[in-house]
């Protein structure tokens, strides 16, 4: 017999409230965040994802369909089973399959695939001037007998914190000062323990050590030295071959977890000895910068950027006059022979620095090489080079005609190659009876700026076509730039009063003289009638009676004549 409710025994009511918005005890409810920050979802207008709890409304719900439906947080949670199309999205995208599995759960990867494609950068070319797989920290180096007996061994006895305050001490170059450098042995190998030393201070204190030595840097630091520090540091393709490199599409995390220390260490060191290496060591060294920054990782990079500008000055300044011309010269055939797509070589262009006269000089001839593809241009200033009429029949090209089958990123550019090239125009300093000169080359920067304009007309950017619009913006910022500041002077407004060729008469100005002088004799004398309408009123008269209108007759006499010139029509009165 079933028992009724009234004898059924009853739960006693939990009096205990709780507090709206704590979180001190979340329990089961995962509507509530361990952050009190808001979902980046949220914020970017989306709703905010559904718990994974809801997913799990039933208790026959699979263990694989609740791991599904769970969101990706930051690469926290469990990974979907690789039949799932969500296991093909990389870790680096986590914030945007996020945002796109809270709306659209099961298109998430179609969306991050498109994406992919449309990303410009994605579908580039790059060169890697570093080893891309990790090998492993570089072998330490044994140090020589010399570096094991006397003085020297402050810098090998020890563990790695003893070594590093005997460096700090200053007692070793004490030695060095008093002995008049090191030996050769030992300067070698300190050049070695720079590239693989892991602390950073022990790292600049070895530097330094070498810079005080300049007899073993100009002896010692030869290229074949310089080639093996670079080894050390993963570098490859050091040949001075003119052969073609290879390049292949690979991301943009490519050196994730590479140590760029010992890369600054040693530009920092390139630039303190500049002026004690020899000749050979520093166009090896410029023609190795050039090729490393070939690489996106110097311009992506902010700190390695400041210290290749500041190393590539220095050195660049230390190339003997006489040599200049034939060094440009043999550096650009080496980077023309070794890559052939301009994305790459525009990476160089766009990292050279433009604050010393020699690296200005060399990065307009590396473009106007690349521009033309003509490494003889080199052999002479810019200035003398090219011209504004050759970098106009240069547009006339297939390279820079847009079509079906164009590579926007390679046109991009390529006109950023061309800007550089351009410069400032090779703009001279036109005489005062020099006008003829100076419209010529205003004809020239307007018919550039014309052609440029045809390019970007021509380029349709509708839809998703991420390269297609960042190669019509810098048409246009070129194009501008060309405009307002290589030519010589403003370009005069047009007015709607203005007869078609008119700007073009030589004669203008001596009739528009003409004009004024004529006018200026036959101006009609005042009329008298004029005065007396300007007489005060007489005083016995306070209310005087209205002015009567002149006659007819008085009119007809100083009717206005037409007055027509060049077809002007003027009335005079």
């Amino acid at each position: 017999m079933a028992s009724s409710p009234l004898s059924r025994p009853q739960t006693p009511p939990n009096r205990v409230k709780e507090i709206a918005a704590s979180d001190d005890d979340d329990g089961n409810d995962s509507s509530f965040s361990d952050s009190s920050l808001e979902d980046l979802s949220t914020l970017l207008g989306g709703s905010r994802p559904r718990p994974a709890a809801a997913a799990a409304s039933s208790p026959e719900a699979p263990a694989s369909s609740l791991r599904a439906s769970e969101p990706v947080r930051d690469g926290t949670a469990a990974p979907p089973p690789p039949s799932t199309p969500a296991a093909s999205i990389p870790q680096s995208h986590s914030a945007l399959s996020d945002f796109v599995a809270s709306e659209r759960r099961c298109d998430a990867h179609k969306v991050l695939r498109t994406v992919q494609r449309a990303d410009p950068g994605h579908q580039e070319l790059r060169y890697c001037f570093f080893k891309t797989h990790l090998d492993g920290p570089a072998a330490v180096s044994s140090p020589p007998p010399a570096a094991t007996q006397g003085h020297w061994t402050l810098l090998t006895k020890g563990n790695q914190r003893v070594r590093e305050q005997n460096l700090v001490s200053g007692l070793p170059f004490n030695i060095v000062g008093s002995q008049g450098g090191m030996p050769d042995d030992i300067f070698l190998w300190v050049l070695d323990e720079i590239c693989t030393v892991k602390s950073v201070v022990a790292r600049m204190e070895l530097c330094n050590l070498i810079v005080i030595c300049p007899e073993q840097i100009a002896s010692l630091f030869t290229p074949d030295c310089l080639k093996s520090i670079w080894e050390r540091l993963g570098a490859r393709d050091l040949s001075m071959d003119l052969g073609e490199i290879s390049v292949s599409k690979v991301s943009e995390d490519v050196y994730k977890g590479h140590d760029l220390a010992p890369l600054l260490a040693v530009m920092s060191l390139l630039k303190d000895t500049s002026s004690n290496l020899p000749v050979e060591t520093r166009k090896y060294a410029i023609q190795m910068l050039l090729r490393m920054s070939m690489d996106r990782l110097i311009i992506s990079n902010v700190h390695l950027n400041n210290q290749f500008e500041d190393a590539f000055k220095t050195i660049v300044d230390t190339i003997p006059s006489k040599e200049w011309d034939a060094f440009c010269h043999d550096t650009c055939a080496l980077l023309l022979g070794n890559f052939s797509s301009q994305c790459i070589r525009v990476n160089a262009l766009l990292s050279l620095p433009t604050s010393s006269r020699r690296a200005h000089d060399l990065r307009r001839r590396l473009a106007a090489t690349f521009l033309f593809h003509d490494a003889s241009l080199a052999r002479r200033v810019p200035e003398e080079a090219i011209t504004l009429q050759a970098v106009i029949d240069r547009l006339a090209t297939p390279a820079f005609q847009v079509g079906p089958r164009t590579e926007f990123a390679e046109l991009r550019a390529a006109i950023l190659i061309l800007n550089i090239a351009v410069d400032d125009g090779s703009v001279l300093v036109f005489g005062p009876d020099d006008a003829d000169a100076e419209d010529r080359f205003n004809a020239r920067v307007d018919e550039l700026a014309a052609r440029l304009n045809d390019i970007w007309r021509r380029t349709n950017d509708t839809g998703m076509k991420l390269a297609r619009t960042e190669t019509k913006s810098v048409v246009e910022w070129v194009q501008k730039r060309v405009t307002h500041t290589v030519r010589t002077r403003r370009k005069q407004a047009r007015s709607i009063f203005d007869l078609p060729g008119q700007e073009m008469r030589r004669d203008l100005p001596r009739q528009q003289e003409f004009m004024k002088s004529f006018f200026r004799n036959n101006m009609p004398s005042p009329k008298p009638a004029l005065k007396q309408e300007s007489a005060p009123p007489l005083k016995s008269q306070p209310e005087t009676q209205p002015e009567t209108q002149p006659e007819p007759q008085t009119e007809s006499q100083t009717d206005p004549e037409d007055i027509v010139m060049d077809c002007i029509v003027a009335r005079g009165r």
